[in-house]
Parts: structure tokens; sequence; C-alpha cells
């Protein structure tokens, strides 16, 4: 781990100076990788011929077969595309997935969806903006359909204002339209508007891109691959503390 004075705390505002919040979904408000590896899980413990496949491995797969070009030009839409790597992983492992597509299909998303819940302290930061007015969007590259299902299911419609995916206009993070859409939809420029998220090659390079604070939320400690003035937290509930704090120091 860096050391503090490395972490660029300082770049976070006090909350009556906070315009918007962005957030990213999968990972930082929302768990993901968890529930990811929980359906590959499931499908290995219901078929015996995956006795000996490594589940890291799958979600790494699972990962690098994505293309977000194929399904941006709609070769594929985001259901398909789902199942076409689903299929192509157990096919890998010697398994006939075609025959058994509806029954692994319906294990994996079982399991995911049992584990699908909020990250520690999302709810709270979440609340925090509601109480205090403060506009929410998120801006996530992840499956429109995951997305929407998502806010549904935890109600977070309740707290976030926007929803952009990269089929509101073909463009994916870094690229800053989504950012510069969110922000017109707000009709705010980008001083005071802070984006949070968990990815720094998405998120945080995206953010700078659009002139807005990167705030990175590295729960793993992992280090900052790029330079870059970027505020750097271990997790949601401390840039709750720090905000809080903030805006205390300015009464």
């Amino acid at each position: 781990m860096r050391k503090e004075k490395c972490r660029d705390l300082e770049l976070i505002p006090p909350l009556n100076e906070i315009k918007a919040m962005f957030f990213d979904m999968d990972d930082t408000l929302v768990k993901y990788r968890e529930p990811v590896m929980a359906g590959f899980n499931s499908i290995k413990e219901s078929f015996p011929e995956l006795e000996n496949a490594i589940v890291e491995d799958m979600m790494d797969q699972f990962r690098e077969l994505f293309s977000y070009e194929a399904v941006l030009n709609r070769e594929v839409s985001y259901r398909e595309d789902i199942s076409i790597r689903l299929s192509r992983i157990l096919n890998d492992l010697g398994m006939d997935a075609d025959d058994e597509k509806l029954h692994f299909s319906s294990v994996f998303w079982r399991a995911f969806w049992k584990k699908r819940r909020m990250v520690d302290g999302a709810k709270d930061i979440l609340q925090l903006c509601r109480n205090m007015n403060i506009p929410v969007a998120v801006i996530t590259n992840g499956n429109p359909q995951i997305q929407f299902r998502t806010m549904i299911r935890l109600k977070l419609h309740d707290y976030i204002d926007v929803i952009l995916t990269p089929r509101t206009i073909d463009e994916v993070k870094p690229n800053n339209s989504l950012f510069h859409k969110a922000m017109n939809i707000f009709d705010i420029g980008p001083e005071g508007v802070v984006m949070i998220g968990d990815s720094f090659s998405a998120d945080m390079v995206g953010a700078m891109n659009a002139g807005i604070i990167p705030v990175w939320l590295n729960i793993s400690g992992n280090d900052r691959p790029e330079d870059g003035e970027v505020a750097e937290i271990s997790s949601l509930c401390e840039l709750v503390d720090l905000i809080r704090k903030g805006d205390d120091k300015d009464e």
C-alpha cells in the first residue's frame, strides 16, 4: 500500500461543493465479481465433468471473451453474448454446452442473482446524496439488461436519477461522451462533479477526460496504473466519512 500522502484525498470536495455524483455500477455500487464467481461455482458443482475446472480461469475467460465492438455494432445482443461466452467456456472444457444450454444458464443466473447485492457503504453514500439533494447518475459499461434488472431488484431507483449504459449513445468509458451526457441531463458543468469507480482505465481515465473529479475505489489495494490527479479510497464507507468531515470543516 502506498503512503497516505499519495492518495490525493484533498481532491474530494465537501458536501456543500458537490454538484453531482456519478458512479460506476459493477463492483462500485453493486457486487459483480462475487456473483459471477458464485455462478461459475454453481455450474461446476452441477456438472461432474467440470470437477477439475478452475473457477478463476473460467471467470478470466468470461471477461476476455466479451467484445464491446460486437455488442455495440449490434452483431449480437447482450443476452446472446452472455450465452455465447458461457457456451464457449464449457465447450473448451470438453463439455457439450449446447445440449445443456438452458440448464447451465439457469444454474448460473440463479446463483448470480442470489449474490447480487450492494457494496458495503453504497446505500449510505446514496442516501447522503438524496438527503442533500445531490443528483446521482450511474455511468456503466455493463450489460443494460442486467443493470436495469439490478436497479429494480435492489430498488436503486429510489436513489439514482439517471443510468447511462453503452446503449445510450453507443459509446463506452473511458470515452467522455457518457459523462458529458449526464452533465447535460443535470444542466451542470464539470466543476464540483465527482466520479467514483473501481476501474482506473475506464472510470478514472474517463473522468479525467471529462474534466470531473476522479475518485478511485481501490478495495484490493492495487498499485495505481497511471499518473494523474486521482483521489483513492479503500471503501465507500471511507468516502462517506471524508465528505462529511470536509463539510464539518467548512462550517
